[in-house]
């Protein structure tokens, strides 16, 4: 994928997507759905397959790990269910007004080609224990902007990955049966940023 153009992308999410296959037209009494017995539903698995097994996802990991003691580590992968490999560094600090900030700097590696994103979420934690939900920051410039372009960087030179353009991130797809969503060409369509990383990408561990 040495072309990142609109119709590149496109035509690549069209090798692991079927098209067609409405949910409402599921059958239920079905063992194994229909959109899941394709071909490309099959090339979806197998990268699964060959993800999982990727020595330097476990290493890089590790490395962040030791190099970035002074935040905590999580995951976010979900493996056959998004299509992406995921990390976070994870930090909370306290706030002049009694309530705490947590901080999470999150790396995606797609699963269906060699891109990626670093993005960063914030929200609150207030003393009852309640938290507010996350804001999602694809481009960060304030909180966390240094963080984040580390992060771009050590990906990028460790496991050999292209950042996604987000100029393209919202291009619909419409027609194609993205198996962790729950529409198909239905407002919103997916777009090219679900099908090569999650729809959820707010939603860390």
């Amino acid at each position: 994928m040495s072309d990142l153009t609109q119709e590149t992308l496109v035509d690549w999410a069209g090798q692991f997507y079927p098209r067609g296959f409405p949910p409402e037209e599921d059958d239920a009494s079905e063992s194994i759905p229909a959109h899941h017995r394709t071909p490309e539903h099959q090339r979806f698995i197998d990268a699964w397959k060959t993800a999982l097994d990727w020595k330097e996802w476990g290493a890089f990991v590790e490395d962040l790990r030791a190099t970035h003691p002074e935040h905590a580590l999580g995951g976010g992968t979900q493996p056959f269910v998004s299509a992406c490999l995921r990390c976070q560094l994870y930090k909370e600090e306290p706030q002049p007004d009694g309530n705490r900030q947590v901080t999470r700097w999150a790396v995606a590696v797609s699963v269906l080609a060699p891109l990626y994103i670093v993005y960063v979420t914030t929200q609150t934690r207030y003393p009852t224990g309640r938290t507010s939900r996350p804001i999602l920051s694809l481009e960060p410039r304030n909180v966390g902007k240094a963080q984040a372009d580390l992060l771009a960087r050590h990906t990028e030179r460790v496991l050999n990955c292209r950042p996604f353009p987000l100029s393209l991130a919202t291009v619909p797809l419409p027609g194609l049966r993205i198996g962790q969503l729950n529409y198909l060409s239905t407002d919103p369509a997916p777009t090219l940023l679900d099908a090569f990383f999650t729809d959820d990408l707010a939603n860390l561990p």
